[in-house]
């Protein structure tokens, strides 16, 4: 699996697509994507699993934006975001919300 076929199957997840359908668009195994999704908090419900992903992203130390895991310095502040990137791409989609 790529990093490009990860971005996308949580992507779709997030919009709600099924394990089957995100498998078949794709052309990946169900299993494969259930273990990813499993794994990377996207696991469940579809509905609730866009509720719960910022809240599973912060306890388990991932990027809300990619799902990456944080490397968290030992003193200072903690962060939240993986890279400048993300936390550029963060900040952009909020400014279009709102």
């Amino acid at each position: 699996m790529t990093d490009k076929q990860r971005e996308e199957i949580r992507k779709m997840r997030l919009n709600g697509l099924g394990y089957k359908m995100i498998a078949e668009l794709l052309d990946l195994r169900e299993n494969n994507v259930y273990a990813y999704c499993k794994t990377h908090g996207l696991a469940g419900s579809a509905e609730l699993t866009k509720l719960n992903y910022t809240i599973w992203c912060e306890q388990n130390g991932r990027c809300p934006i990619c799902g990456a895991k944080v490397m968290q310095p030992r003193t200072g502040r903690k962060k939240r975001f993986c890279s400048g990137r993300c936390r550029t791409r963060y900040c952009r989609e909020k400014k279009e919300e709102g």
